[in-house]
């Protein structure tokens, strides 16, 4: 009797330990509103995205537990879907729809006027969201070869940029040994031991600042605070946003750094390539000395060594078989992760329909269960700000009066720095 024939075996892929320790964290973008491209294109033009090869990580589908991903082209036209969305409905509610679907590593959404997509964070980050928007919106062509060259790398990009910047610049190793031994000695407070008993419910609360207040902003900026960065300003508002509303703050601040700058320019990555730094915020100092901090940090290659350290440990918690859990303590102190994509789109031209409500919106799970991550896009001239975190921990309620009042707290910031 013949033996049945044997199974072809998924193909899988080995992926950098970083996918792996960013695969626990998800996050959706939703654009619009947009002249949406109808189901069946946005269906094709993703799978033939998905067919390039699993250099552009769709298709991939992420592990928290191994570095070899199975890849499966054939399975991306499931990923997309449609629905219908009331009239005068808030687009932030497509969430709801989107977290409803499992095991995918990218879910796209057909709303009618609005794009959305829900994403894991280990296929990667702004780069690749950019990339495939492009594509469903046509501006794209993944059939052209030469867009995928910079990406055709056969050193790990981690690797390139740690020669690149620290065995090529020695001089940096010093400033980052003395960061080093700041952190050894100033190490994370330690937490409550009390544990309470709740449960994970994630909640997006948004706020926009209109496009004319921004130029305001930026115009007082230049006037009073020359050199320092927005970002800058809006992390320190965002911070005493939350305090005036009532929240317990953590004076420390995470903010992701983009790693892709220290690569040569004919080498990219569209997977996770972001550090997160920490940095104590100092009311004293303002906007000023967050910025100064920030560019230290980018002249040693703080970043790079971060992602080095960061790789170690995941490699160390994937063989001792470690899980992250979830533990509320009994003292909540909110912990704010900033993070701006900048102005968006970056290149081409997305079909807004409406310039005056045109919105890119990113909610990014926080990375514990104090955490709040702000995500602000900067879209038509105005500045949108997303704010994710769980309602069984913060209050909803708090959180957007605290999102609504970062472009006083802002004016207020900038204004003061002449008296400091």
């Amino acid at each position: 009797m013949a033996s049945p024939p044997r199974r072809r075996k998924p193909d899988t892929v080995r992926v950098a330990t970083l996918d792996v320790q960013h695969s626990n964290r998800r996050s959706a973008v939703i654009v619009g509103p947009v002249q949406m491209p109808s189901t069946e294109q946005l269906t094709a033009r993703f799978a033939a995205l998905a067919a390039v090869g699993p250099l552009t990580r769709v298709g991939l589908q992420p592990s928290t537990r191994q570095t070899r991903w199975r890849y499966a082209p054939e399975d991306v036209r499931d990923a997309v879907s449609a629905t219908d969305m009331p009239a005068g409905a808030d687009p932030i509610t497509l969430l709801t729809t989107l977290r409803r679907g499992q095991g995918a590593g990218i879910r796209v959404l057909d709303a009618g006027d609005y794009l959305a997509i829900d994403f894991s964070h280990g296929l990667g980050e702004i780069p690749l969201l950019h990339t495939v928007i492009d594509v469903l919106f046509g501006n794209l062509d993944p059939a052209d070869r030469s867009v995928w060259e910079p990406y055709r790398q056969s050193v790990p990009p981690l690797l390139r940029a740690g020669v690149r910047t620290l065995g090529r610049g020695p001089h940096r190793l010093l400033p980052l040994w003395r960061q080093h031994r700041h952190n050894v000695g100033n190490p994370p407070r330690p937490q409550d031991r009390d544990i309470v008993d709740i449960a994970p419910s994630p909640a997006t609360r948004v706020a926009k600042i209109p496009a004319t207040e921004v130029a305001e902003l930026r115009a007082q900026r230049d006037h009073k605070m020359p050199g320092v960065s927005l970002f800058a300003v809006h992390t320190h508002a965002l911070h005493e946003a939350f305090a005036a509303a009532g929240f317990d703050v953590d004076p420390i601040v995470t903010l992701p750094f983009d790693v892709r700058r220290y690569l040569p320019k004919r080498h990219q990555t569209l997977a996770s390539f972001t550090a997160g730094l920490d940095f104590e915020l100092d009311s004293q100092a303002g906007p000023d000395g967050l910025h100064a901090q920030m560019a230290a940090a980018n002249a040693m290659a703080r970043p790079v060594a971060n992602l080095i350290a960061g790789t170690l440990k995941t490699r160390a918690a994937i063989r001792s078989g470690q899980a992250a859990e979830w533990a509320v303590p009994a003292r909540r102190r909110l912990r704010l992760l900033h993070s701006s994509i900048g102005n968006i789109p970056r290149s081409g031209q997305w079909p807004f329909t409406d310039p005056a409500e045109a919105r890119v919106l990113v909610a990014s799970d926080p990375t514990g269960p104090c955490g709040v991550t702000v995500t602000t896009s900067t879209v038509m001239g105005a500045l949108w700000l997303t704010a994710e975190f769980h309602d069984s921990v913060f209050d909803a309620t708090q959180i957007g009066r605290a999102l609504d009042s970062v472009a006083d707290q802002a004016r207020s910031l900038v204004g003061a720095s002449s008296r400091r």
